[in-house]
């Protein structure tokens, strides 16, 4: 998967979005820590080493079940961070507030791409000349503050987007982050697919994969 990052942040400023090609390119991570960046490798270890054990058929302990709503493969990505958030709130979050994430797990296997989401993360794939919404921020608060109203680690319950769909090797699909407005796609004859902002004060954040 090719990935190509943009942002702009004319008034608002948010933690720097990590994203991360692991296990051979088959899964993508991107995360923002709020507080401590001294953790960002702990949540990369524990989502990879979840889903590597997972996918090779590992006996892997956890306490949550998989939903029969969902694909296998959406489960895993569901689970990985879910021990996460367990392990954060449990451990590091003990006593005291040290760290809480956003993150999102995109991970493709064969013709189907899964993903599992927290935070001000929304999921678009993106057509001849619009953007089809897959999923968007799951509360109404993103949009008023910027702090997100879900984060990994903090809170004893978190709010998870998660799914799967399916992707063929010419599927191009949006990650993204908006505050104060919303982001279009420009019709364009270039290669380059184009976006643009409702207002100028629009703070944005996207990441473009290609192939996925």
């Amino acid at each position: 998967m090719k990935t190509v990052v943009r942002s702009f942040m004319p008034d608002q400023k948010w933690p720097t979005t990590q994203v991360l090609h692991l296990l051979d390119g088959q899964m993508t991570l991107c995360f923002r820590s709020w507080g401590s960046q001294d953790y960002n490798q702990k949540l990369i270890d524990e989502v990879t080493h979840y889903m590597s054990s997972a996918q090779a058929d590992i006996d892997v302990t956890s306490p949550f079940d998989f939903k029969e709503n969902l694909s296998s493969l959406a489960n895993k990505a569901r689970i990985a961070l879910l021990l996460v958030h367990d392990y954060f709130y449990k451990v590091t979050n003990k006593n005291e507030f040290l760290v809480g994430f956003e993150a999102l797990i995109l991970f493709r296997l064969k013709k189907e791409i899964a993903w599992a989401s927290v935070g001000r993360f929304s999921l678009q794939k993106i057509q001849s000349d619009y953007l089809q919404t897959i999923f968007e921020v799951g509360s109404d608060l993103d949009s008023q503050i910027l702090l997100p109203a879900q984060l990994l680690g903090v809170e004893i319950d978190v709010e998870l987007q998660v799914g799967s769909v399916e992707a063929s090797e010419t599927s191009e699909l949006l990650v993204c982050s908006v505050f104060e407005g919303r982001l279009t796609q420009l019709p364009s004859l270039k290669a380059e697919v184009q976006f643009t902002t409702t207002t100028p004060k629009t703070a944005y954040w996207y990441v473009l994969i290609k192939g996925a």
